[in-house]
Formats: C-alpha cells, structure tokens, sequence
C-alpha cells in the first residue's frame, strides 16, 4: 500500500467515525499540503480543522502555527487526528509543544426534547 493510499484511508476513518458520531463533512483536501486534511462541522460545536496522520505524528512548530492561524482566521478547532492500531485520538492543537496538547472529545452533546 502506497503511503498516500494509507493516508487516504485513515482520513477516511477519521471521517466516518466523526459522520457516526454526528459531524458533517465539509472538505477533504486530497493530496493537501494546505494546514489540514479534512474539516468537520456540527451545528453545536462548529467547524473542525482536522490534520490527519499515523500514531506517532506531531506537528512541528511552522506546521502547528500554520493549522492554529486557519483556524484562528475562521473560527474553527484546530485538532490532530491519529490513528493507530484500529484506535483514532484527538487532540485539540495549540501553539504549545505536542506533550502540552490536550486530548479532544469529538462526542456532540445533543439538547433533550
């Protein structure tokens, strides 16, 4: 499998993990060497920047900055997204270094009727 191919498939798991959880997809940059993979949306959480990679990606600081500054300038969440042996892990990306990263929920807490 071509590394290209394998990183089509993950951005695909991440999208339809997020579609099952609630999220409408917005874009998918295919072959992006923009600051993000895919953007997400729900009507209660708002609009996702998502970089997509393997277990063990990080951003460096140019890169970080890039995706944190598109975010920024649309109001959107900036995350990275990995998967790794099956398991997708979110984390909300900020301008601090990766180990300062938090983890993030993508669950969409729905109103009671």
């Amino acid at each position: 499998m071509s590394t290209a191919t394998s990183g089509r498939a993950r951005e695909y798991r991440v999208r339809d993990h997020l579609i099952g959880l609630g999220w409408e997809p917005i874009f998918r940059a295919a072959g992006s060497k923009g600051p993000a993979d895919i953007g997400m949306a729900s009507p209660l959480r708002g609009l996702l920047l998502i970089q997509v990679g393997s277990g063990g990606k990080t951003l460096g600081p140019a890169d970080r900055e890039r995706l944190h500054r598109a975010a920024w300038m649309c109001g959107a969440i900036p995350i990275l997204a990995t998967v790794h042996k099956g398991k997708i892990t979110y984390r909300e990306v900020t301008l601090d270094k990766p180990s300062q990263w938090p983890d993030w929920e993508p669950t969409i807490f729905k109103e009671k009727k």
